[in-house]
């Protein structure tokens, strides 16, 4: 396993950023049309950085999910996703994760017909040069959990699953049970802390400073096999500035004690 860092400063600081915290990866997440656009445009620019500091892009993705319209797939809102794909692979990517949104004026039969074209379409594009991952988060996003991957991922064998712990606990899951069944479909992992008092979501810390049970967790993932990459989340509105650095050093050596 790898540990790298979800780093939307793809410019040389960034990349220098990444090396300098002792970390082998960046994750790119865009969550809008202009973000898309601004990361196809520096794609040589970001091909020159992975060739100077020996950081790679290990995942690409696209969040915030609006495709899914009117019954059917939208074609030219469909086209961002294609034209970030492409640019994951170009860039070397192991993995492009991405959502379907729930569209309220169709029948959920429907919804999940529409799900599975656009993965289909993906993974065609793809033809196996990277993997396809599906985020358990739930922005915009309708493919999240267990009875949805059933029939999802049940029928596409080639998609697989963006697994966030957090996600699934925020949500009074079994993330631990969803990760031990599903885990050999998982192609990349979050690495995200988040607390509750009680069944409330109140704070995102460093993970290691938080609720989720890390050492189970690799342990399972250890009994599964998973030897992919995972990727730091910074994701907290109380941690950021010298705090936020602060944080992702402590989250680095957290996790790095379970990277055998």
């Amino acid at each position: 396993m790898r540990l790298g860092i979800i780093q939307n400063n793809y410019s040389a600081e960034g990349f220098d950023i990444v090396k300098s915290t002792d970390l082998k990866f960046i994750e790119i997440c865009c969550n809008f049309d202009n973000e898309v656009d601004a990361l196809v445009t520096a794609k040589e620019q970001i091909k020159s950085e992975i060739a100077r500091t020996g950081i790679d892009v290990s995942s690409i993705g696209r969040w915030n999910h609006s495709l899914n319209i009117n019954g059917k797939i939208d074609d030219e809102k469909a086209k961002s996703y294609y034209n970030l794909l492409d640019t994951a692979i170009e860039l070397g990517a192991k993995t492009f994760v991405c959502g379907v949104n729930y569209d309220e004026s169709v029948s959920l039969y429907k919804n999940y017909q529409n799900a599975m074209s656009f993965f289909s379409e993906l993974i065609k594009r793809a033809d196996g040069r990277i993997k396809i991952a599906v985020q358990n988060c739930n922005w915009n996003n309708f493919i999240v959990s267990p009875k949805e991957w059933e029939i999802v991922l049940g029928e596409l064998p080639e998609l697989m699953i963006k697994y966030d712990a957090s996600h699934a606990y925020n949500r009074n899951e079994d993330y631990l049970g969803q990760l031990n069944d599903w885990c050999n479909r998982v192609a990349h992992i979050h690495i995200k802390g988040t607390t509750h008092t009680g069944k409330k979501a109140v704070a995102d810390p460093p993970a290691g400073m938080d609720d989720i049970m890390w050492r189970p967790l690799f342990s399972i993932l250890y009994s599964n096999g998973y030897d992919g990459d995972l990727s730091i989340e910074p994701h907290s509105k109380v941690w950021q500035g010298e705090l936020g650095a602060a944080g992702v050093k402590f989250t680095r050596d957290f996790i790095k004690q379970f990277i055998l």
